[in-house]
């Protein structure tokens, strides 16, 4: 019997497919391994600009050379019995580390469904997803990697309002 969680199960393979597809989708950008950097997922390879399926906010372009933390969240999950918008999940160490490169993150909201459609997505850097995380941290108990997390709901970066669930970010470009 197998033990394969599918994507929509496991947090960690949905994330995985969304850094995948995103780098697959943006030519600009290629992929880094877990061995090579823990805390940013993909480096830009070329000058990045934005377009309607990738809106920056707080920057006009993105140079080559610069680390990119790719984060993924559902439209909506379940809280408790009812459902509030999604959030990213970010860890403080990882985080400093982006801050301290002048990172960028690329935030990225789809939908709990097979092939994980994405229905929004924005790059921010870092110095202002810091800014948006004072006051969250929290410890994590256990034995997990992190000590200290946050969460941001997708709506403290990208505008509700720009987001269609039935819209695609491929019927975007």
């Amino acid at each position: 019997m197998s033990s394969r969680t599918s994507p929509l199960e496991s947090p960690k393979a949905s994330g995985d497919a969304i850094e995948a597809a995103v780098v697959q989708d943006v030519t600009e950008l290629e992929y880094i391994g877990d061995r090579t950097a823990s805390w940013h997922d993909a480096r830009t390879s070329a000058l990045l600009e934005p377009r309607r399926s990738l809106p920056f906010y707080g920057i006009v372009l993105v140079e080559t050379g610069v680390p990119i933390e790719i984060k993924g969240c559902q439209i909506e999950t379940s809280n408790g019995s009812r459902s509030t918008r999604g959030r990213f999940y970010v860890k403080r160490a990882a985080h400093e580390q982006l801050v301290d490169a002048a990172g960028m993150y690329l935030f990225v909201v789809y939908l709990p469904r097979p092939g994980l459609p994405q229905v929004a997505r924005a790059i921010v850097p870092a110095s202002i997803v810091d800014e948006l995380l004072a006051g969250r941290w929290y410890d994590v108990d256990g034995s997990r990697s992190e000590q200290e997390v946050a969460k941001l709901a997708w709506s403290h970066v990208i505008d509700p309002a720009n987001v269609d669930p039935t819209v695609t970010v491929g019927d975007r470009l």
